[in-house]
């Protein structure tokens, strides 16, 4: 039994003479999956940043490229085709605030009064027109590419699973 025991101990110890890099090894793969696990963050913060550029670039390019103007003056509006003044499209507003406290039940005159609301958002917005600054359709397709390809880098980093 002592024989064995010896014998096991000059084997033990001739493995950790012959083999003295093994923890070594161990150690050095485990920090480069360290390593990897914070440059994969910084790429995907970097992927994030830069997804949030595009978009937002995007996004500005293509609001700052066509003039609103107002397709009548002088005070007049367009309500599907007809021209309404701006006194007249007050008056479902008017009239909803006043049964608001005029009356008890208070669905009728809020109905009214978002009816009112309504109308003039309708009016305003039939009202205006869009004229494009730019001419060509490249232009377009590179505005619109920014904020597709934003939006893709912004959902791929945000909805990425994640080893822990």
């Amino acid at each position: 039994m002592k024989d064995l025991d010896k014998e096991l101990a000059a084997l033990e110890s001739e493995v950790k003479d012959s083999a003295p890099d093994v923890g070594k090894t161990f150690e050095t793969s485990a920090t480069q999956q360290n390593q990897n696990a914070k440059g994969s963050s910084s790429n995907e913060l970097l992927e994030f940043f830069i997804g949030f550029l595009l978009l937002g670039g995007g996004v500005y390019w293509v609001l700052n490229s066509f003039e609103v103007s107002s397709g009548f003056g002088y005070g007049y509006y367009s309500f599907f085709g007809l021209r309404i003044t701006g006194g007249v499209m007050l008056i479902p507003l008017l009239v909803g605030i006043g049964l608001l406290f005029f009356l008890d039940k208070k669905v009728i005159g809020g109905f009214v009064a978002a009816l009112g609301l309504l109308v003039i958002l309708i009016s305003l917005l039939s009202s205006l027109t869009f004229h494009a600054r730019y001419n060509s359709l490249y232009v377009y397709v590179l505005m619109f590419g920014m904020i597709a390809a934003g939006a893709g880098l912004l959902i791929k980093s945000l909805f990425k699973k994640r080893d822990k």
